[in-house]
């Protein structure tokens, strides 16, 4: 015999037992629902029509035979107890047994706190239809639980927009830094521009001032060279460029190129002054003649420069600038540097054989274009002859 045992809702203490055969197989099948609703009235008189039912006999032997007994739980225990115990040998146990609500929660307290154990760790999915009481009881816990998940997320997710409030405030706050100081170093830089423009604007219009030494003829000099335009620009003192050792005697005039094409008389100037600070070098020459024919002395007369190495102590240089390439003197500083050669003999009663060229006194291809051009460097010592000729003439301030 197999049979199932099912509890009706309207808790009724009865045990039933359905039983079915056919072809000698045993086979289980659906009891009749019951309708909570029916009275007790009727609820009786289905139990009898039910009783009397199972005992008519059967008529024919082929109709399979429904029987239902109604027995109490000590019989049922009894008589199923061998089934179930094979049953359960043979791991094929599938019997509900129906208790009473005492021994249910007595039973399922057990279960229950497992359940709600399952349900703290997340592993509960199985589904049971209990009464609202026992629902309340059984979902507090899990709903509490569920509550506290819930809360714990909408904490967590406060806590992450705090951060990620916290991480835009202080990009913020270092972008504005960040402008603030780019700001700050374009205003310094801007400010020291303006300043330095104006230092050097001011510098210019010194330069521009400069004293200029004018040609005065008096008449003891009557027929001699007039002295050219000077601009003086001296040197501060220092062991670079202006080492303001004494310049005893005067044997030599040497001309020199500044090796700087496009450069300026006043530029040229400037390098030799900013040597004190470099120190990369020491350089420098008494006067310097521009590509526009300037001239502008940087160290005086009765000073040394650092000119030519072995010469420094008895000669006079001369540096002149240039545009082209191959070191040729334009015309203006070509005219200029004759007459400042013819006024510096007339000045120290040299000759012009002692004019000398930088190359003439060590090898250095200086001034590039007369080391290259011999004849043009012949043709500036025959220039200086004739300049010295023409302008030594006896003048007549009167008329």
């Amino acid at each position: 015999m197999q049979g199932n045992v099912r509890k009706k809702r309207d808790e009724v203490d009865l045990w039933e037992i359905v039983s079915t055969e056919r072809n000698a197989e045993p086979r289980r099948r659906p009891r009749p629902q019951y309708d909570v609703r029916e009275t007790d009235s009727r609820r009786r008189q289905s139990q009898v029509s039910e009783r009397n039912r199972q005992s008519r006999p059967q008529q024919n032997e082929g109709y399979r035979g429904r029987m239902v007994q109604l027995i109490g739980q000590e019989e049922y225990e009894q008589s199923e107890r061998p089934r179930r115990q094979e049953q359960a040998r043979n791991g094929r146990s599938r019997s509900v047994q129906v208790i009473g609500r005492e021994e249910y929660e007595g039973y399922g307290r057990p279960r229950r706190q497992e359940r709600q154990e399952q349900t703290r760790n997340g592993r509960s999915r199985s589904g049971q239809v209990i009464g609202r009481e026992e629902y309340g009881r059984y979902e507090r816990p899990r709903r509490k639980s569920r509550e506290a998940y819930i809360k714990q997320r909408e904490r967590a997710a406060y806590i992450a927009k705090r951060k990620r409030e916290r991480k835009r405030r202080a990009l913020f706050y270092r972008m504005v830094a960040f402008a603030m100081i780019v700001g700050c170093m374009t205003l310094v830089v801007t400010f020291g521009g303006l300043v330095y423009q104006n230092i050097h604007k001011e510098k210019k219009i010194e330069k521009e001032t400069l004293p200029v030494k004018e040609p005065v003829i008096h008449e003891a000099d009557m027929g001699k060279i007039s002295a050219p335009r000077i601009a003086v620009d001296l040197l501060e003192i220092n062991e670079f460029s202006r080492p303001g050792t004494e310049l005893n005697e005067i044997n030599s005039i040497f001309v020199h190129y500044t090796a700087n094409p496009g450069t300026s008389a006043a530029q040229n100037r400037s390098y030799f002054a900013n040597l004190a600070e470099t120190q990369e070098r020491s350089a420098s020459a008494h006067y310097i003649i521009g590509y526009e024919g300037e001239i502008v002395q940087c160290i005086p007369i009765n000073e040394q420069a650092y000119a030519v190495m072995t010469r420094n102590e008895d000669s006079i240089s001369i540096e002149c600038c240039y545009l082209e390439e191959d070191g040729e003197f334009t015309q203006e500083t070509y005219d200029s540097l004759v007459h400042m050669l013819a006024w510096l003999l007339q000045e120290h009663n040299l000759e012009c054989s002692d004019i000398l060229r930088h190359y003439d006194c060590g090898g250095k291809r200086c001034p590039l274009y007369f080391v290259d051009h011999e004849d043009a460097w012949m043709k500036l010592i025959a220039d200086v002859e004739t300049y010295i000729d023409e302008h030594t003439q006896f003048i007549d301030v009167k008329s």
